[in-house]
């Protein structure tokens, strides 16, 4: 099926799943660090402490999902959604009207759990579970109202900064998700009851037209060589990814490039996340997110080979359009894999406690990248480890993933 036909044979599905990833981008680092030089100023934090209390709230926020997360293999989908974008809303709100830092602290930890983590963690698990046949191209298709939040957000936010101040563009963005909620669960889920009698009967019949096997539990996964080696592949990606956009400004200070450089090569990373996300949605329908786990290194590899060999000034297009294929590449795949392996019905709590670790290790990122490069050790040494580690469990992941034809043979 065509991206245009299955578009149309399910657009308020889709359609669900974009608003929000959507929606996930007030979550995100990138929006929030839109309101960095006010919130310093605000509560008289530097850089530093700033981060400090950031990434706190990532780690936090990131513990959280692993229990909330789950949840979405036992309540209904509908109020699921509705109290993660009423506490989304919320927050913001909330946020808003902060005038002591644990208070706003609280507020952004909401902010970051609900956004970052849930909303994606929602459409991830429910496009996976609701289109066996079709789960790389829900993905993909979902996947892009993120980077039309990437896209639109920076120049519209820091606009409305400078003309009506930040606390009342998070109170606006507040309102506009109340708006997207009253919309979105029963507008844009209308119709959900069919997709969800549908699964319920593939569970009730065993049905394996989708590929997978039996259901596993969550221990059971932790003890799989299949899901160890492959997370150990797919935890360096938001760590590697994190660590070269957060300390960007020092690279290009290094490299000798002026940082309006960079801000173009990341023009060419938007674009080419969008269309490797595009491509790769057909690919992993035809033959599935597994296999395409160890292929998932070459573009992060190709990243900091870029980085490393040359300070040309075409280098930042080159590195961060291979950075922004990768990115392309792994959203989709982590939301399919787990699908794949080890069933749907337990696959909100796999999926959370993977989230979790994912986004615990980009939180990792900007401290141990800093603590490196104030050690004084140079990009060259930065990029040759970060490369050596991933062929490593890419090779690793390559081998240890080849007996997924046969996964009984693990409890043999």
């Amino acid at each position: 099926m065509t991206y245009l036909a299955f578009l149309r044979s399910n657009f308020r599905f889709i359609g669900f799943g974009f608003l929000l990833t959507l929606l996930s981008s007030y979550g995100q680092t990138f929006y929030v660090a839109l309101y960095g030089t006010e919130i310093r100023a605000e509560f008289g934090l530097g850089h530093g402490s700033f981060g400090a209390v950031f990434s706190a709230i990532s780690v936090a926020s990131a513990v959280s999902l692993i229990w909330l997360g789950r949840l979405i293999d036992r309540v209904d989908l509908r109020p699921y959604t509705a109290v993660t974008l009423i506490a989304l809303t919320g927050s913001m709100v909330a946020l808003s009207f902060a005038h002591s830092l644990f208070l706003f602290a609280l507020a952004l930890f909401v902010i970051r759990l609900c956004g970052q983590g849930l909303t994606i963690h929602i459409m991830g698990t429910a496009m996976a579970r609701y289109f066996p046949q079709d789960r790389g191209k829900a993905l993909s298709l979902s996947g892009l109202g993120l980077a039309t939040g990437e896209t639109l957000l920076p120049i519209t936010t820091v606009a409305l900064i400078a003309v009506i101040g930040w606390r009342d563009v998070w109170l606006a963005t507040g309102l506009v998700t109340a708006l997207a909620l009253l919309v979105l669960v029963p507008v844009v889920l209308k119709g959900f009851d069919r997709c969800h009698a549908d699964y319920l009967a593939r569970q009730s019949q065993g049905a394996r037209q989708s590929g997978e096997g039996r259901d596993w539990t969550r221990l059971e996964v932790l003890r799989d060589p299949r899901y160890l080696s492959a997370m150990a592949l797919l935890l360096a990606y938001p760590y590697v990814a994190t660590g070269v956009l957060f300390h960007q400004a020092f690279i290009a200070e290094t490299r000798g490039w002026p940082i309006e450089l960079l801000a173009t090569g990341l023009i060419s990373m938007a674009f080419m996340k969008v269309l490797t996300s595009l491509r790769i949605g057909p690919m992993i329908d035809r033959n599935g997110a597994v296999r395409l786990i160890p292929a998932s290194a070459v573009p992060f590899i190709a990243c900091f080979v870029a980085l490393g060999v040359s300070s040309h000034p075409l280098m930042p297009y080159v590195f961060l359009g291979a950075l922004g294929i990768g990115i392309g590449m792994l959203h989709p795949i982590v939301s399919a894999v787990f699908a794949e392996l080890y069933g749907v019905r337990n696959l909100g709590g796999i999926r959370a406690m993977s989230a979790a670790a994912m986004i615990l290790a980009a939180a990792a990122a900007p401290a141990t990248f800093g603590l490196a490069f104030d050690l004084g050790v140079s990009i060259e040494t930065v990029t040759v480890v970060s490369i050596a580690y991933m062929a490593l469990t890419a090779a690793i992941a390559f081998r240890v993933l080849r007996r997924h034809a046969d996964p009984e043979s693990w409890n043999d």
